[in-house]
């Protein structure tokens, strides 16, 4: 069945221009609406006690073991983890994924944390976990080697410019992009300090930046992006995120977020989803770090969306998938989320969206 958009959004011109350049490149996969106004928050020196202790939870990821929260190639999926997941998170061979105690923590204080873990990055502390080599089977290459892949949202200019997002949401890989096979670097590598913070800072700020990765679905091998081994890796991520605020700086890059849209691709939504994706990621860290802001700006967005019992439709006239903007707030305690939910269950036909409510503990009328 054929698709069409009859109701327009009203998007800013899907142009990013380079903070100390002249180029003007159109946006690949997404586009923005604009971003709802935040106040100024006041830049805090922390306490030393506040300090010792986001330092010491530092050198306590040394302690990191085999199947915790990214650091195993085999482990997929998103999740936050200070509020969890509805159904996203898994680990393919159905073993449970751990979180360490300092992971958690350091989440949980979030952007206050941000300034060690970016100082921390060529920390070359190991851990506990060593990933072997994939050995090569028959015609599939394997292999262990460095990359350089990066996450980032290309409608955010120091992330599209600093990484290179001009034609995919992924920084460009020093490998080529059709070869499958990974070179045999190494035939293990044990995970430091550093590469753990880089999964951390990805954790508070809506980044899925992983030390471990498969370059192909065909290929057994493995990608090793390190901010330890590569100087590149560190520097680029410490050029996007740091700041004398950094609680100003995540709350403007989680707005931007959630103002990006995904680009609907030939009546598709798989490039579309990038950024559905963005939206539900802010949404999730936007409520958690800065409730007072979030809620009014959530509830401006449930109440503008449309439901019916068409989920493509709903999709594209929304600019995100409802029932995982559901997922994203069900955890909240807030009553005005929760009544909120409530009177959008009271409109709601679409199954999904039905389960999503359900989840979280709405209580949906029978459509019977």
């Amino acid at each position: 069945m054929r698709y069409v958009l009859t109701l327009p959004l009203i998007l800013l011109p899907a142009f990013a221009v380079a903070q100390d350049d002249d180029r003007e490149v159109p946006l690949p996969f997404v586009t923005l609406v604009q971003p709802p106004a935040v106040p100024k928050l006041e830049a805090t020196p922390l306490s030393k006690d506040r300090v010792q202790e986001i330092e010491r939870l530092i050198d306590d990821l040394s302690g990191v073991g085999e199947g915790d929260l990214w650091l195993n190639s085999s482990i997929h999926g998103s999740r936050f983890v200070p509020v969890g997941e509805f159904g996203t998170f898994g680990h393919w061979t159905g073993k449970p994924v751990n979180v360490s105690d300092p992971i958690r923590k350091l989440v949980e204080i979030g952007p206050e944390a941000l300034p060690h873990l970016l100082s921390s990055l060529d920390d070359d502390t190991p851990t506990d976990i060593v990933i072997q080599a994939v050995a090569t089977r028959g015609a599939i290459p394997g292999g262990m080697a460095f990359d350089e892949i990066l996450h980032g949202n290309p409608a955010n200019p120091t992330e599209r410019f600093t990484l290179n997002l001009n034609r995919s949401p992924y920084s460009e890989s020093i490998r080529r992009n059709d070869c499958f096979a990974v070179s045999p670097e190494m035939e293990s590598y044990r995970i430091k300090i550093g590469d753990v913070c880089l999964v951390v800072i990805g954790q508070i700020v809506g980044r899925r930046y992983e030390c471990l990765t498969g370059p192909h679905v065909k290929s057994l091998g493995i990608l090793v992006c390190s901010p330890v081994h590569r100087t590149r890796v560190r520097k680029r991520i410490r050029a996007v995120w740091a700041s004398k605020n950094p609680r100003q700086k995540v709350l403007e890059s989680l707005v931007l977020d959630f103002s990006t849209r995904g680009l609907l691709q030939m009546n598709s939504l798989d490039d579309w989803d990038i950024g559905n994706d963005f939206q539900i990621e802010s949404t999730k860290r936007l409520l958690y770090y800065y409730p007072d802001i979030a809620v009014p700006i959530i509830l401006d967005r449930i109440k503008s969306l449309q439901v019916s019992d068409n989920f493509f439709d709903d999709c594209v006239r929304n600019g995100l998938a409802v029932d995982g903007f559901v997922d994203a707030i069900a955890w909240s305690q807030k009553g005005e989320i929760k009544s909120a939910m409530s009177g959008l269950a009271r409109k709601a036909t679409e199954k999904e969206l039905l389960d999503a409510l359900r989840r979280a503990g709405v209580d949906v009328p029978d459509r019977k």
